[in-house]
């Protein structure tokens, strides 16, 4: 792509975003106020904005921060392995071999994003999709010609901006990056304009310059498959670095296998790109709170330190209120308080129903069960469950737009990188691919419902069979043991393969058919015995006594 191109598209996008960074500045200054500033940017650290100006309530700043935990608990816990791999062929997934192998790489996977700053990433990224309702998260790797690991960023809202493609899926993608002279010069050491050289080491090294960072798809260009690596220009996604004011390119471009960022959405607004989330739906009881708690400390003001009221020439000295104070009157009662006879319960009613709304909306109220040192097993089946009906949708969106295409860039990039476990020549020599399956506490409570629902069925299945033997027919055994193993994540070092149970079935059979021989051949030799012993006792018979 073209820098003037790049350059027209980024301040497209600008102009079309603009209706909605109004919305996102409020709820930055009332639900996140130190994730960004919509409207300023700060320069230097004095222009930082450290105070709460205007903020006097923070229900919706902890309901927001909950509804956050909450979601990266269930879906991505940094204390448990929240997703499984799996192969879209399943004849490989009732191959020993195969999934022995498939599990050592899923084990690699997640300890590599252990090992790297995802879990911290994390958190900000839920916490922007809950409260702009579009969050921004790039993985890139940190070294590509020695291993140093996997670098995730969660990258303001206010920063970014991008197109999407004809699923939805994002194409290309732009980010403002307003860097200084010296972090320019780091960045790019001997290709740096001289120019930013000469700024680099005058009083001015602490100016910034705004630059444009542009993620584009080449038309035309896919993943070899045969796995070969690539040069950063023959790679499917490439991107420069271009200087707002001039759209010079500042040093070379670059390539990617994969789109480096993911754009997930809570809720997605028809006819836009962008998401709503819950503090937009419940901005207006926050801003209405707000008012109403500054309105409210008002009149307690009032109340603690009252004024004062006396007739036109009561007073004859200035009036003083100060500790000791000495104020001189004609008559001791021409000097009173002055009494507002506010309503504090009318003001504290109101307040608690916006906070009531701010909580619901947020979902605090039904992710938060009864108050108690520590739940039990069937409380914390029973909040996720609740999560689940709740956050259903957005856990497919998720699922789709964040999860996915995070576990897949990972996968592909430790592959890649030669730190996954030699393919086994069952999977190279098979088709299709791998998908990604979902074990974290929110995902476990969906795929628990199926179980609860399969056993059921089996008990139902297995009382009616005593009346009617046939209908223990339809149960397909095999395969409910298999869906119950896949559902409840039970490692495949554990479960026989077709082949390994073929085989163990054949044996039975055979020892079954032996012992079987070995009976009737006894039965046969008794029969024998008994038949000869009867021919003897009839010949004695006859002869009669001797």
């Amino acid at each position: 792509m073209k820098n003037e191109i790049i350059k027209r598209r980024y301040h497209e996008r600008q102009s079309e975003r603009r209706p909605l960074d109004g919305i996102l500045q409020q709820i930055e200054r009332f639900v996140v106020p130190y994730r960004g500033n919509f409207f300023n940017d700060s320069s230097s650290e004095d222009e930082t904005q450290w105070r709460q100006s205007q903020l006097y309530d923070s229900t919706a700043i902890q309901a927001c921060d909950t509804l956050a935990s909450s979601l990266q608990g269930a879906l991505t816990s940094p204390s448990a392995m929240w997703f499984t791999l799996q192969f879209q062929n399943e004849d490989l997934n009732n191959t020993n071999d195969a999934m022995i192998w498939l599990e050592e790489c899923n084990r690699e996977v997640f300890e590599e994003l252990q090992q790297a700053n995802f879990n911290i990433e994390a958190s900000e990224f839920y916490l922007d999709l809950c409260a702009y309702g579009t969050a921004i998260m790039t993985e890139e790797v940190v070294n590509e010609d020695s291993w140093d690991g996997i670098d995730f960023q969660s990258i303001p809202m206010k920063q970014c901006y991008f197109e999407p493609d004809h699923k939805g899926g994002v194409m290309n993608f732009y980010r403002t990056l307003n860097w200084t002279p010296l972090q320019i010069l780091d960045k790019f050491g001997d290709e740096t304009p001289q120019d930013i050289r000469e700024a680099a080491e005058s009083t001015s090294a602490s100016e910034r310059e705004s630059i444009i960072f542009c993620i584009y798809r080449r038309q035309g260009v896919d993943l070899p498959k045969d796995g070969k690596p690539l040069v950063p220009k023959k790679r499917p996604y490439g991107f420069k670095y271009i200087r707002e004011n001039d759209a010079s390119q500042l040093g070379a471009e670059g390539g990617y296998y994969e789109q480096p960022a993911f754009i997930a959405k809570w809720r997605k607004v028809s006819g836009s790109m962008w998401g709503h989330s819950p503090a937009m739906v419940c901005l207006p009881d926050v801003l209405n709170i707000n008012e109403l708690i500054e309105a409210t400390l008002e009149a307690a003001g009032k109340v603690i330190d009252p004024a004062s009221i006396t007739t036109q020439r009561g007073l004859l000295s200035d009036l003083d209120l100060g500790r000791g104070g000495l104020t001189v009157v004609r008559n001791i009662g021409d000097l009173v308080p002055y009494e507002t006879k506010s309503r504090f319960d009318v003001g504290e009613m109101v307040a608690e129903n916006f906070r009531q709304s701010i909580r619901q909306t947020f979902r605090v109220d039904q992710l938060q069960l009864k108050e108690s040192p520590a739940m039990t097993a069937t409380e914390v089946q029973v909040r996720y469950e609740m999560m689940q009906r709740l956050l259903g949708p957005t856990l497919g969106r998720l699922q789709n737009d964040f999860l996915n295409p995070l576990v897949q860039r990972t996968f592909n990039i430790l592959m890649r990188a030669g730190r996954l476990p030699e393919v086994p020549q069952i999977v190279a020599q098979s088709a299709g691919g791998m998908k990604v399956e979902y074990t974290g506490p929110l995902p476990r409570a969906q795929k628990m419902d199926t179980v609860r629902s399969m056993q059921e069925w089996l008990g139902v299945v297995a009382e009616a069979s005593q009346m009617f033997p046939d209908m223990a027919d339809v149960v397909n055994t095999d395969n409910f043991s298999r869906m119950s193993a896949k559902l409840m994540s039970i490692p495949a070092l554990i479960v026989n393969d077709t082949e390994k149970i073929q085989e163990m079935r054949d044996a039975r059979q055979e020892k079954q058919a032996q012992q079987e021989e070995l009976m009737q051949a006894q039965a046969e030799g008794e029969a024998m015995q008994a038949q000869g012993k009867g021919a003897q006792d009839m010949a004695a018979a006859e002869q009669g006594p001797i």
